[in-house]
């Protein structure tokens, strides 16, 4: 508040602070306030992303804002509600239930770790619910999409050079803005791009440098990172990228129009600048998950996938190899079929596993 003492010293008189409230021991803002101070001193120490931090900041304020039916804030009231008031915070986000069932996570991890410290040991907020159906996240980008957005970013493009390093390192949006030709290294004479993921948990990754980024890197400049904005300065977050690649993809059409809860358009600009605000419908994660799925397809094994994502756990890449392993059974098993049905018309038998003969007319 430097500013603020400047100015009233400069007019001669002394400056009335107001002492910021103090949240009611015991109350919902409570609770918020001593887990998100926690959560910071996690993020501190490296045990924590920023992005859960985030997550959950936002989660809790939306809850502890929320007005109740005497119009208070849910936030002044005891952290020990009923299933109720839970539920009422839910509904407040009407058809958004998306928004509400991150809110609730939040308050859900709120509560696990404020048992142990003083807080409702047994809430009613693990039985609330958000009605939200999941819709399969990001979508996978097709043959068609990839033409659409190669064709509108032609070679050189900043737009273009990230999708060559998306597709190639199929690594997550967090880790895109950082990685340059010091992630760049020679084992015997291949060229490998190698980083350690910031999700917490991931494992290292080291892959083959991909032949679409290493054509597409001889149009640019030898620079600290990879990826730059106009200015020619690195991104100074991966939220900064990201906000960036949905422009690049609404630019390639891959993109439908915002409407509101009513299904009304939703529109930017004023007077003849006026038109319908864009959404895109494609995204990083979603060349990532395409790439899993071609890699299963192909044949990969599990932990081949895993190592090629920085995945630590078999379960994440099963959700790719069980898919296609099931496909190809199913193959397998139909062929199984039309070859006993061909046996079965020139033999006039059925195929045994041990030969026995076959029957006669």
């Amino acid at each position: 508040m430097f500013q603020e003492y400047y100015d009233a010293a400069r007019l001669g008189r002394a400056l009335e602070i107001e002492a910021p409230k103090k949240s009611k021991t015991g109350s919902l803002d409570n609770l918020s306030e001593r887990f998100i101070d926690w959560m910071q001193d996690r993020v501190m120490s490296g045990n924590l992303s920023k992005l859960t931090l985030s997550s959950r900041t936002t989660g809790l304020n939306q809850a502890c804002d929320t007005l109740d039916p005497d119009g208070d804030r849910m936030g002044t009231l005891s952290a020990d509600l009923p299933i109720e008031a839970f539920q009422h915070i839910v509904d407040g986000f009407g058809v958004k239930t998306g928004a509400a069932d991150t809110c609730l996570k939040a308050l859900r991890a709120a509560y696990t770790w404020g048992k142990t410290r003083g807080f409702p040991k047994h809430s009613a907020v693990f039985e609330a619910k958000s009605g939200h159906k999941s819709k399969g996240g990001a979508l996978q980008w097709d043959a068609n999409d990839i033409g659409k957005y190669l064709s509108t970013h032609g070679p050189g493009s900043m737009a273009r050079l990230w999708f060559c390093l998306a597709y190639d390192s199929h690594g997550r949006i967090g880790d895109m803005h950082r990685l340059g030709r010091e992630n760049e290294v020679m084992h015997g004479d291949d060229r490998y791009l190698e980083w350690q993921p910031s999700k917490k948990g991931s494992a290292f990754v080291s892959i083959p440098f991909g032949e679409m980024l290493a054509a597409e890197l001889e149009h640019h400049d030898e620079r600290d990172t990879y990826l730059v904005t106009e200015a020619g300065a690195p991104f100074a977050s991966s939220g900064a990228l990201d906000n960036k690649v949905r422009k690049w993809i609404i630019e390639a059409g891959l993109c439908v129009d915002a409407t509101d809860a009513d299904g009304e358009p939703i529109y930017v600009g004023k007077g003849k600048r006026k038109i319908v605000k864009k959404v895109a419908t494609r995204s990083q994660h979603g060349i990532r998950k395409g790439v899993a799925a071609m890699m299963a397809n192909s044949g990969a094994s599990e932990f081949e996938i895993m190592a090629s994502f920085g995945w630590t756990e078999a379960k994440t890449a099963a959700i790719y190899t069980k898919k296609f392993a099931r496909r190809g059974s199913a193959a397998s098993a139909s062929k199984r079929m039309a070859s006993a049905a061909e046996a079965c018309k020139s033999t006039k038998g059925v195929p045994r596993p041990v030969p026995r003969g076959t029957p006669s007319d």
